[in-house]
This record gives C-alpha cells, sequence and structure tokens, in this order.
C-alpha cells in the first residue's frame, strides 16, 4: 500500500508540473483521470480492498474522506473548460 501511495504521489505531482507548463485538453484530461482513479482505490479500499494490494477493508476516516472529496472536485475543475463551448 505505501508503495502504491507514493506512486500516486509522484504520478499526480507530475501531472501538476505538465498542465502547468503545457496546458492542453489531452494533459487535462490525463489529469482528471489520474485523480478519479486515486478516488476510486480510495474507494474501494474502504469498501472491498484491493486485489493485490489490500484485502481486507481499510476503516473510512475523515482526512481520507477529505481528501478523496477534493479530488473529485480537482477533476471536475480540471475538466471544466472541456466542457464549455468556445463561441
Amino acid at each position: 500500500m505505501a508503495a502504491a501511495f507514493a506512486l500516486s504521489t509522484v504520478a499526480l505531482a507530475a501531472a501538476a508540473v505538465i498542465l502547468a507548463t503545457r496546458p492542453s485538453p489531452a494533459a487535462s484530461a490525463a489529469v482528471a483521470g489520474l485523480l478519479l482513479s486515486v478516488a476510486a482505490a480510495y474507494f474501494m479500499s474502504r469498501t472491498t480492498g484491493i486485489p493485490g494490494l489490500n484485502h481486507h477493508q481499510e476503516p473510512v476516516d475523515v482526512l481520507g474522506v477529505l481528501v478523496t472529496s477534493l479530488e473529485v472536485a480537482g477533476a471536475a475543475v480540471v475538466l471544466w473548460p472541456l466542457t464549455r463551448r468556445s463561441n
């Protein structure tokens, strides 16, 4: 689990740098996908466990729910410009 957490941290940091330095619709979609994947992993770890990482449910914690909510909100913010039509 620790290795997966560290990997997701590195991936999110790299995605933030790419989005800040080379913004594009593809980069935005990739960042949103990564954020939603991390949020889905938290949800799975609290409901069914994650096959290959942990086979038991972890307890729900306030900080985890807050961070996951921010990840979903961040994905929405990143995707918002892609859903707007240009005039």
